[in-house]
């Protein structure tokens, strides 16, 4: 992409914060924020543009969902978090009429727009946008476990004394609490996890729960996760513009299982490629698609 403009839904925590990752990676030319609070937009944008002295591209302001129909990259972050307590089914119809208000307003969009969704339950929500904008399912698509795969990653890198970057191991299916590890598919180097010595079943169980744990604590101690997700965000943005092709557990619809989860994708200048195919185990095969 050329000239990149990336619009983003929602100037809370997530958008915003967002917002200040693509800024300092100099990943767009242009990053639209909008929000149904003016107020808090306008304070973020202005906020945001003290940091233009340090990316050499972007530009920032604010704009209406209008404003966004031809963005390249549109970044759905609008929305209620999941509160302390609230079933995901009570968060999915909340967040289901901001979805469906918002792009009512975004029509007629861009055909060539890529959407990621941010939102939770973004599995849910990804199939809606899916379902409701006519744009192929291949250019519209969620961050699923991506965050959940990358802090797996982190611990087993410290478990292991390697680079997080040497782990090869990811989350998989619907984003909550669904979610599993495929241990039968991690590895360092080629080396299968569990042959690690001190990778034993004990440890492998409370490296998956302590990846669950991470979201639930930090939580419990300032109310919100942003950074994480920002970051990638940020990095699913720029496998986009430079068409890099990376390998990422993402959300998007699975034709067979007739909805949307996370798989390994490839994801270039064109939205989702195509899925990696995985050799699972029976028993994980069978928790994807229960």
């Amino acid at each position: 992409m050329q000239h990149t403009k990336i619009a983003i839904i929602g100037a809370g925590a997530v958008g915003s914060t967002t917002a200040y990752a693509l800024m300092l990676r100099n990943l767009a030319a242009e990053i639209m924020l909008i929000d149904i609070n003016d107020l808090r937009c306008k304070g973020e944008m202005l906020d945001l543009s003290d940091t233009l002295s340090f990316s050499v591209s972007s530009n920032i302001n604010m704009g209406t969902a209008q404003d966004a129909r031809n963005a390249d990259i549109i970044i759905f972050s609008a929305g209620i978090p999941q509160k302390p307590g609230q079933s995901r089914t009570e968060l999915l119809a909340t967040n289901k009429r901001v979805v469906q208000a918002v792009f009512k307003e975004l029509q007629p969009i861009n055909p060539n727009t890529i959407i990621i969704m941010v939102t939770n339950p973004v599995d849910s929500l990804t199939l809606l946008a899916q379902n409701i904008n006519g744009l192929p399912r291949t250019q519209i698509f969620g961050t699923g476990t991506l965050l959940d795969s990358l802090r797996l990653q982190g611990l087993i890198a410290r478990a292991l004394g390697v680079a997080e970057q040497s782990i090869d191991a990811y989350v998989l299916g619907e984003h909550g609490d669904s979610q599993f590890v495929a241990w039968s598919c991690a590895h360092v180097a080629g080396t299968p996890i569990a042959l690690f010595d001190n990778m034993t079943k004990e440890k492998l169980t409370a490296l998956e729960k302590a990846t669950r744990q991470k979201a639930i604590d930090i939580i419990a101690c300032k109310g919100a996760t942003y950074y994480g997700i920002a970051a990638c965000v940020s990095l699913m943005c720029e496998s986009i513009i430079f068409n890099q092709k990376r390998v990422l557990p993402l959300s998007t619809y699975h034709e067979n299982l007739g909805v949307c989860l996370s798989l390994p994708v490839v994801l270039g200048e064109r939205g989702i490629e195509k899925t990696i195919p995985l050799k699972l185990a029976a028993h994980e095969g069978e928790m994807l698609y229960q």
